[in-house]
């Protein structure tokens, strides 16, 4: 008994030593006030299973799920509205607006910097960079149009979202869709894209085509990194 009541001073007097110290630490500095905010909206109602990770970051939630990572690619698209069924079918069509804005994107970048590395400058005198963001919202409308197969919805989720303590919306639903679509379609997007790119300055192409040998799979790492 009288070992057991050594232990239980010992364990006391050590730890209040250690909270002095933890103490000493922590009011040697000043102490940050940190706010939270408070949210501004509430969800009212939702679809059912609750947010999965594909919302977040798609390629990685489908290759961990045992999704078929190999031959398709996986992409995600939101939208909100006053309905719910607008606001779906709006966020299917912005996933396919991704695609093409990913693919448009990634190969007038590849294409900027093929030109850079050559002469810095295009047939009109324009810096490279300068012509690629001129085209890319072209090249990805036209890229959109071709899109109107091949694409698969996977999951979809909603909220319904409540505004009104903050002066909003009493209900706004916002809605996901994860959709996906063959490697093989997408590297046919690439060379689609690469076209158009190129039909109305022939000089660029015959500066940097040598340099875009390969750019369907390389289209690949750069999904990776995105």
């Amino acid at each position: 008994m009288k070992n057991n009541q050594s232990l239980q001073k010992m364990f006391a007097v050590g730890a209040s030593a250690v909270l002095s110290v933890v103490l000493s630490a922590c009011s040697g500095a000043p102490v940050k006030e940190v706010k939270i905010e408070a949210p501004q909206f509430k969800v009212t109602d939702a679809a059912p299973g609750g947010r999965e990770a594909w919302l977040d970051n798609p390629n990685y939630w489908a290759d961990k799920d045992g999704q078929d990572t190999d031959n398709f690619y996986y992409f995600t698209g939101d939208a909100q509205s006053a309905d719910k069924r607008m606001s779906c079918e709006n966020a299917q069509a912005n996933a396919i607006d991704d695609i093409a804005k990913q693919v448009s994107t990634f190969v007038d970048t590849s294409i900027a910097r093929a030109a850079t590395d050559s002469t810095g400058n295009d047939s009109n005198g324009m810096t490279a960079s300068s012509a690629s963001q001129t085209e890319t919202s072209k090249v990805s409308s036209q890229l959109t149009k071709t899109l109107v197969t091949g694409i698969e919805k996977k999951k979809q989720y909603w909220e319904q979202r409540d505004y009104s303590e903050k002066g909003g919306a009493k209900s706004i639903y916002y809605c996901w869709v994860l959709t996906k679509v063959s490697k093989k379609k997408v590297a046919d997007l690439v060379t689609r894209a690469e076209t158009i790119r190129f039909k109305d300055d022939p000089a660029l192409k015959a500066k940097v085509e040598d340099k875009l040998v390969g750019i369907q799979k390389e289209f690949e790492k750069y999904m990776q990194a995105h």
